[in-house]
């Protein structure tokens, strides 16, 4: 208990510390050199933990609008977060599907090679591929694949959804398949198959019971891909989601919200995952 209210803690001071960057950083225009200012830290964290206590989360500028973060938190926060829920659970249930339960088919080793393919292209510029090809499919058929403005709706956000879940599907898919062939040459499978079991029972009761720890192990990685690509596709996308806080606005204050709140969806999407995990062994194997 302890131990957690440390990392808590520090947490805390962490974000704040990387929120109030700007402010105690500044830049000589002439010199061109670099200054410090530590001591502006102390009444940042107590502006910050004051406007908390009392139900304050301060404002933000947009353009040369001030507006109360309160008002606009809400939606923002629930796009970023359906974003980064769907597309790490989507990311999931693809691993798991093709590099486990549909590995021994000739189409999986195809999708295979296609993700292989695929992981060995930066992020970035696979976002900015696809964003090209919806742009040509646009022209091509005179189908409208994104939006660019904010309040376009679900043709803002599937389409960024998609780029979200593309690194956490490659990076888990590539886990899940080499842990996939290096348990299914484990004397025990051999012994299974020899017993006559079928492949599914085995693939359920055997295979996947040993990946999932794997899985969970990576899960804050995974988690971490999907944040980040979710401030390149939010940026590029125009998406109003929660790091229009971090991106358009300079003061501590709504950087400091919107970093918590990326904090709160990244621990929603893990206990999302762990829920999921938990309803598929219950159900389906029993556990």
């Amino acid at each position: 208990m302890l131990r957690l209210i440390q990392q808590i803690i520090i947490i805390f001071l962490l974000i704040l510390f990387l929120a109030g960057l700007p402010a105690i950083v500044s830049i000589s225009p002439i010199t061109g050199t670099i200054s410090w200012h530590p001591e502006r830290m102390l009444p940042i964290y107590k502006t910050f933990i004051q406007n908390i206590s009392e139900g304050n989360l301060g404002t933000y500028h947009l353009g040369a609008t001030e507006r109360q973060i309160s008002n606009d938190i809400k939606d923002n926060f629930f796009t970023s977060l359906g974003m980064v829920l769907i597309g790490v659970n989507v990311a999931l249930v693809l691993s798991v599907l093709f590099g486990v339960f549909l590995s021994r088919f000739k189409s999986t080793k195809l999708f295979n090679y296609l993700l292989n393919f695929l992981s060995a292209i930066p992020d970035f510029i696979l976002i900015i591929a696809l964003l090209i090809f919806a742009i040509k499919i646009f022209k091509w058929t005179g189908v409208k694949v994104i939006s660019l403005r904010p309040d376009a709706g679900a043709l803002n956000t599937w389409f960024p959804t998609m780029l979200v879940s593309i690194a956490p599907t490659l990076y888990l898919f590539k886990i899940v398949s080499v842990k996939y062939y290096q348990i299914s040459g484990e004397d025990y499978i051999k012994t299974a198959v020899a017993k006559g079991m079928g492949i599914n029972y085995i693939n359920l009761k055997h295979i996947f019971k040993n990946i999932e720890p794997f899985i969970l192990a990576e899960l804050t990685k995974v988690i971490s891909l999907a944040i980040g690509n979710l401030f390149i596709i939010e940026y590029l996308l125009n998406v109003p989601g929660i790091t229009k806080f971090i991106f358009l606005s300079y003061e501590t204050q709504a950087i400091a919200v919107g970093l918590f709140s990326i904090l709160l969806i990244s621990v929603i999407v893990y206990l999302s995952i762990r829920l999921l995990l938990y309803l598929f062994k219950r159900g389906l194997i029993h556990e």
